[in-house]
């Protein structure tokens, strides 16, 4: 399977929307980590956060827009995620909006599994999308 076919295999789990797919996707010591992550998750920490992303996005989808193989074990892969906020998201009540946030993964493959994945997008992009206010603070 080529690391390419292991991204793939990535974004149809997220798209399946459960959880337990996404984490079979990783490797046992496999890493997930992006800008609101807090740090790196895996296993347990792994499907609770997609669980949340997902009870916040139920309509939650990943369009990958390109997917480069960068060297043998790594792909870096711009996506879009779509989706529609009617379930609480960080604490929040559902706005009903509906986002399209552009960004990007770099995933590190390990075999037929993900080694690693960290993700990039602008937070700041998804709050105001959210038709939320985004409060500066130094």
């Amino acid at each position: 399977m080529s690391a390419m076919d292991v991204a793939k295999k990535y974004f149809d789990a997220w798209n399946s929307r459960d959880p337990e797919a996404i984490v079979a996707t990783l490797a046992q010591d496999g890493t997930y980590e992006d800008p609101t992550s807090g740090g790196p998750l895996s296993g347990q920490a792994l499907s609770q956060y997609a669980g949340g992303l997902i009870s916040a996005f139920p309509d939650l989808s990943f369009d990958l827009v390109r997917g480069v193989p960068a060297g043998h074990e790594m792909v870096a892969a711009e996506w879009l995620m779509k989706g529609t906020n009617s379930g609480p998201f960080a604490g929040d009540p559902p706005t009903g909006k509906s986002v399209a946030l552009p960004g990007a993964d770099f995933l590190t493959v390990a075999g037929d599994k993900i080694g690693s994945v960290k993700g990039y997008f602008d937070q700041r992009t998804l709050v105001e999308q959210l038709g939320l206010q985004v409060i500066v603070q130094p």
